[in-house]
């Protein structure tokens, strides 16, 4: 039997027998003369990309020499035209990352990076979130973006595949976003929006530069009550980022974020027939028992950056997160709880850049102070106490890590990481016994990776990395009581992965492409599940082994007279290897809220005279909503469209823009509940919905 008839009866094997014959494509560019695309052309200018450098790796390097799966998404496709209020907006075009749950402000966005994170309960997890250097994960794994100003967003890198050998407990993933610095020229600058369901948005910035000083200040305020009833949220929030030179070789760069969102309500899954039957109602328990939610929060972090010479460098952060956080959930027993946490830290980065070598090393060290209260939920009013104590999580990590060229072509990277993560809760509510206790967890990740670029055009990579999540506080909830479920383990994934990437002119055009194929083999995921005596209150368990591979493509082209073309694709297949629960086996199941294909289109157009518009389209694939495979949730897609102006005159920049999300009304389902109760999984998406607004700029010169 031949290969290729032998990689046509599987589709795994077919999709990497097709992978390889893209690669042995790609590989062909560097064999064509770039004089064949100006033959082609002749009319036409060749256009070349400009060289990105992303830093998710711990040290700047230019994307395409980074032997691994990373994006960069940029200002103008985080900011023109978007309602610019969570990172589904952003990251749609990254293959590998699935998002759900963009509607539900209680519940937060829920991202998946090759599955890491698409059972989080809410809120991100399993990824480490990173905002202007600033650690946005506290030492038990949570990331909120609650805090972020997408409005003053300069750009965000995305590091797909497990890299705790750099940052340590959950690093399935790495997003660093990093907000705008002032311009040369001040300005100031400010955004109203607004459209269906009660959208209201409005946002104010200003920057520049004045003398040693770099300056950025942004705040903005949402009121939007929502597509689904009790989905109202309201709120505003204001970040700051200032840069001071102290000399020519260091600098200090303070960056804060206040926020302050009152309401951020939550509708509740409902079952699928009552989904059809009305899908802008609220789960009736949910409206009983008044479920949502209330923040506070400031943040603030001081960065020290010193260039020691040429080739050595030095960072140093501190950071402090005050939050003031308090819930209403569907139930009685204990349905409302209220904490005040206190996340601090800081941390040592030594770089060194050579001729042939990178190296770099470092310390973090970050402390979260839970004080936290559990009431019981009378009907939306406070009752008695039911829970208190007091959760304290240190970690610690220690890492290496180093790049060296061995070949003039050929790369060797690799990296190795330490950490020590404990958690302690002190009991204060003794009337049901003393639960105070505490969990240690260790750690050694390693990574290893290797890079050639045989031409400008082409870079083959591979690469084994590492990660291990341990429980969050909140999938440490005992179900038996007060206290931490001391049963439950942390995860650990070992991910090989190849890829090839770059960018090259062909026939006067230019284009960005990546391929990457990946193995991931995870032991003791963990895996949320419902109790009867708490409906919608998530406990946590371990799921045996599972497995994860799949395939990721994406390709970015200018299409030449202003319009461009992006285009991503991803397949997945992740299953659990061995698992069995509650007498049920589970082993060969597909992993729920993660679907077997999905991709997105996008087609931009800019004319010179400052019309825009963009096309988006999301396609993805059937998936399930249960450890069982008994609840298929049915694929969908769903289209764009925005469009504007851009006008300048003087120093005056307006730029009105309209937008129409769903454009093809699709009816399909925003959230699914992992494992729901009762078949509650499904949480429905708006309808068609038109927004629009105004952005008007002066620029102070």
């Amino acid at each position: 039997m031949t290969f290729s008839k032998i990689a046509a009866s599987t589709a795994p094997a077919r999709t990497i027998y097709r992978m390889g014959l893209a690669g042995q494509t790609l590989l062909g560019l560097c064999l064509l003369p770039l004089s064949a695309a100006a033959e082609a052309a002749p009319a036409e200018p060749v256009e070349t990309l400009p060289t990105l450098t992303v830093e998710a790796t711990r040290m700047e390097r230019p994307l395409n020499d980074v032997p691994a799966a990373i994006s960069r998404i940029d200002a103008a496709s985080i900011q023109r035209g978007q309602r610019q209020l969570t990172l589904d907006e952003s990251l749609q075009e990254v293959p590998g990352v699935f998002i759900l749950n963009p509607d539900n402000f209680a519940q937060d966005t829920r991202i998946a990076i090759r599955g890491f994170g698409a059972q989080s309960d809410f809120g991100i997890r399993g990824i480490r979130l990173i905002v202007d250097g600033i650690s946005a994960t506290t030492p038990d794994g949570q990331g909120q973006v609650d805090g972020i100003d997408f409005g003053s967003a300069d750009r965000i890198e995305v590091l797909r595949g497990p890299a705790s050998a750099l940052y340590g407990s959950a690093s399935g993933g790495i997003i660093r976003i990093e907000s705008e610095s002032g311009p040369a020229i001040p300005f100031i600058e400010t955004r109203l929006s607004g459209g269906e369901d009660g959208f209201f948005n409005a946002q104010f910035k200003a920057g520049g530069t004045q003398g040693p000083l770099n300056y950025l200040l942004s705040t903005s305020y949402l009121d939007f009550d929502g597509y689904r009833d009790n989905s109202e949220v309201r709120g505003s929030r204001i970040n700051g980022k200032l840069e001071y030179s102290l000399s020519e070789d260091a600098r200090l760069r303070l960056v804060f974020n206040l926020i302050d969102f009152s309401t951020q309500q939550d509708p509740g899954g409902l079952t699928r027939a009552e989904a059809k039957a009305n899908p802008r109602q609220a789960r009736q328990q949910n409206l009983d028992f008044d479920g949502g939610e209330s923040v506070s929060q400031q943040r603030v972090g001081l960065t020290h950056l010193w260039d020691l010479s040429d080739a050595h460098s030095l960072e140093s952060r501190i950071q402090y997160t005050h939050r003031d956080f308090s819930n209403k959930l569907p139930f009685q027993n204990g349905g409302q709880v209220a904490f005040v946490r206190h996340f601090y830290g800081g941390g040592l980065l030594y770089r060194y850049t050579g001729e042939r070598a990178r190296f770099s090393s470092g310390i973090d060290y970050d402390v979260q102070a839970d004080a936290r209260k559990n009431f019981d939920n009378l009907n939306g009013q406070r009752g008695d106490l039911a829970l208190d104590q007091d959760e304290t999580v240190k970690s610690l990590g220690l890492f290496v890590s180093q790049a060296y060229q061995i070949l003039e072509n050929v790369e060797l990277s690799g990296a190795v990481r330490y950490d020590r993560v404990s958690f302690d809760v002190d009991d204060a509510f003794l009337s049901d016994g003393d639960d105070s206790g505490d969990i240690r967890f260790t750690e050694w990740s390693p990574m290893l990776g290797l890079s050639w670029s045989p031409c400008q055009a082409v870079t083959l990579y591979a690469n084994v990395s590492t990660s291990f999540e341990t429980p969050t506080t909140t999938e440490l909830d005992n179900p038996s009581g007060g206290g931490f479920n001391t049963g439950l383990q942390s995860q650990t994934a070992w991910n090989y992965e190849i890829g090839i990437k770059g960018e090259r002119s062909l026939a006067g055009r230019a284009l960005r492409y990546e391929l990457t194929a990946f193995h991931i083999d995870i032991e003791d995921a963990l895996v949320p599940f419902e109790l009867a005596a708490f409906p919608g209150r998530r406990f946590y368990r371990n799921a045996g082994e599972s497995r994860r591979q799949g395939v990721e493509a994406a390709l970015t082209t200018e299409l030449g007279a202003g319009w461009s073309l992006g285009l991503s694709y991803t397949w997945s297949d992740f299953r659990y290897r061995e698992f069995e629960q509650g007498g049920q086996d589970f082993s060969g199941k597909h992993i729920p809220g993660i679907p077997e294909h999905y991709g997105a289109l996008r087609l931009d157009y800019a004319h010179p005279g400052g019309f825009f518009a963009g096309w988006r389209t999301r396609l993805v694939g059937s998936f399930y909503a249960d450890d069982a495979n008994n609840e298929r949730i049915e694929a969908y897609s769903v289209s764009d469209l925005r469009f504007g102006y851009t006008h300048t005159a003087g120093s005056w920049t307006i730029e009105p823009y309209l937008a129409v999300n769903n454009i093809l009304d699709e009816s399909y389902f925003g959230n699914i509940r992992i494992n729901a109760r009762g078949g509650r999984h499904f949480e429905p998406a708006p309808e068609r919905s038109l927004f629009g607004g105004i952005r008007v700029r002066y620029d102070f010169r």
